[in-house]
């Protein structure tokens, strides 16, 4: 079904016969017909699924925008998933959370042909799949709003929300099997505390619980009474847990850091790796989409790549051990994240290796990152506009 979008008057139309009854999005908007000889200029042709009457999918892409009332967000992710939904007869409509109102909401579309966003009002999306880049956009009124609303209604939304470290540990630890797998970690609120948690592993990581990419991460090793704290930009002693925590707690409370043990890594050469692991929901449940390498380059406090990691492909350490492992544990967490926060429909793991090769657990992310293997990125965003429209209900 070819539905055309005028933008001087925010009007879709469509050209099937006079009579027939069309609707669009989620509540169903009617679309009246227009002929194709009375088309007007500025009008842009979509071409769409029609299941009983009703084109589709519409898929809602819910972001930020910037102060300077730009869209926010992986606009690189946005244009791959319209390209191939486009390909398949559906549509993306990014928008922030403040446009949503009771029949509609407005956002921006990409054109593929065109190569351009054009700004589009629209019926309600069929689903949401939440890409809000802020953690604090998350916190303010009209994303709650929305997000109260598209449930109401009982459109599908995912991935619900980002995920605080600390929240995470008391999921796993409540899971017989997950909570062996992260390392021992405590949501840092004393002195007394952390020096005792340092005492007992020696060497622990200091991360913000609601941090992503490495960033505002520090280790600190305790050798002969002294402090040891290096991070991404220094290396620094302490004469004891006093000094430290004078010099650190404002930094430490605020941004609600959680302590969490130091495992030994396994490496390549010398050096430390981790895994990057990408899951979605797929058609037996969750699964693997693909499994990266990073690898620490010159620091081995984290293996980010804007920190200095650099990326490595799998087939370096793949085996059926590893397979099977990361198989089994997309698994398990995907179905508890969805019994404990709300719907994922991908996500991804960063995990380590210890030396001894038992495995670990260190993060789940709930908004991925474009990856940097392409092949990975591409089978991602066809898993996700597969899921798309299954669960809008536009499947072949």
């Amino acid at each position: 079904m070819k539905l055309r979008y005028h933008t001087e008057s925010k009007e879709w139309t469509h050209e099937a016969k006079a009579g027939g009854s069309i609707s669009f999005g989620f509540n169903k908007i009617q679309i009246r017909s227009t002929p194709s000889s009375s088309v007007p200029q500025q009008t842009y042709p979509f071409t769409l699924k029609n299941k009983q009457g009703n084109c589709g999918p519409l898929v809602g892409i819910m972001t930020s925008m910037s102060k300077e009332m730009a869209l926010a967000g992986n606009g690189a992710l946005f244009k791959s998933l319209q390209e191939v939904l486009v390909k398949r007869n559906g549509m993306v409509v990014v928008f922030p959370p403040e446009t949503v109102v009771k029949d509609g909401l407005t956002g921006v579309t990409f054109l593929p042909e065109a190569n351009k966003w054009i700004p589009v009002k629209t019926p309600l999306p069929h689903l949401v799949f939440n890409r809000v880049p802020f953690r604090k956009a998350e916190q303010q009124q009209p994303f709650k709003d929305a997000v109260d609303y598209f449930s109401a209604l009982g459109i599908p939304f995912f991935n619900p929300a980002f995920i605080n470290k600390n929240k995470l540990y008391s999921i796993f630890a409540r899971h017989d099997q997950l909570r062996k797998l992260m390392p021992e970690s405590i949501c840092v609120k004393t002195m007394i505390q952390l020096a005792a948690f340092l005492e007992k592993h020696q060497g622990i990581y200091l991360k913000p619980a609601s941090s992503s990419k490495g960033i505002g991460i520090f280790r600190l090793r305790q050798r002969n009474g002294q402090i040891e704290l290096e991070s991404h930009s220094q290396r620094q002693v302490y004469p004891g847990m006093k000094e430290f925590w004078k010099a650190k707690y404002r930094q430490l409370l605020k941004h609600d850091y959680i302590a969490q043990k130091e495992i030994k890594p396994a490496a390549i050469g010398g050096k430390r790796f981790d895994f990057r692991v990408h899951a979605h929901d797929g058609l037996d449940g969750y699964e693997v989409t693909g499994i990266g390498i990073r690898q620490s380059e010159k620091l081995d406090l984290t293996t980010h790549v804007p920190n200095g990691g650099i990326v490595l492909p799998y087939i370096h350490v793949k085996n059926p051990r590893h397979d099977a492992f990361f198989a089994w544990a997309v698994k398990e967490i995907g179905h508890l994240l969805t019994e404990e926060l709300g719907y994922f429909g991908e996500f991804s793991l960063d995990a380590g290796l210890t030396v001894e090769g038992d495995y670990a657990i260190f993060e789940v992310n709930s908004k991925p990152m474009s990856f940097d293997e392409s092949q990975i990125e591409e089978k991602r965003i066809i898993a996700l506009v597969d899921l798309f429209f299954r669960k809008s209900g536009f499947s072949n």
